[in-house]
């Protein structure tokens, strides 16, 4: 399986209801419509706008490169960029093709809450060297601090990297959390700030609470 993560402001005369009201009304439909889509999730930023870097992340799964490739061209495609502009603001928008990492499995219990983060590595990590140490080092960490009950790792695929290119942000993770931001105040999380630093350019990296939305396609 194959993803696609979008991460992006609302458009700035929109209120944030209107925004998210649009997103999961007339722009789902929209989406649902993209033939090889097998899963769809909108995650609506809850919180103020100084305590986040986006409004919303949405993650469109496909079979394979092959699914993903054919949509491409496509009309349906088309018309979801064209219907972007009615409550997205395209400057502040940007998307990663991802391979998922579950670093942690376990049963989402009711009321846990969503944290996604947007993240960049420092410049001085090699694309390679983060994603390693971001999954087999930190990925471990975070997994064990206490009220963690399910965590993801989205790592940008390395063609970007070997073409010369730059993406948007490195990774994007979600983290569900049983008792929410109370939860996180741990030894353990305290731990796992201080590790990131080694490795992740903090100015640079985003994190908000998310209510999420799975789509029925």
């Amino acid at each position: 399986m194959i993803k696609q993560t979008s991460f992006f402001k609302r458009r700035r005369d929109l209120a944030l209801d209107d925004f998210g009201a649009y997103w999961r009304g007339r722009h789902a439909d929209v989406v649902r419509r993209i033939k090889g889509l097998v899963r769809y999730v909108q995650n609506h930023a809850v919180g103020g706008d100084a305590e986040r870097g986006f409004d919303g992340i949405a993650e469109v799964w496909f079979e394979d490169k092959d699914a993903m490739r054919a949509s491409a061209g496509s009309p349906e495609l088309a018309a979801v960029r064209a219907d972007e502009a009615n409550f997205i603001d395209a400057d502040n928008m940007a998307a990663i093709i991802c391979d998922e990492w579950v670093l942690k499995d376990g049963e989402v219990p009711p009321g846990a809450a969503k944290l996604m983060a947007l993240v960049s590595r420092r410049a001085d990590k090699a694309p390679e060297a983060f994603q390693t140490i971001y999954r087999d080092e930190f990925g471990p960490m975070v997994a064990a601090v206490p009220g963690v009950a399910r965590y993801v790792q989205a790592h940008c695929r390395p063609g970007i990297y070997r073409a010369g290119g730059e993406p948007a942000r490195d990774a994007v993770a979600s983290l569900w959390v049983a008792g929410g931001a109370p939860a996180l105040a741990t030894p353990e999380m305290a731990e796992v700030v201080a590790f990131e630093r080694n490795f992740i350019d903090v100015g640079r990296t985003s994190a908000s609470w998310v209510e999420e939305v799975e789509v029925t396609l």
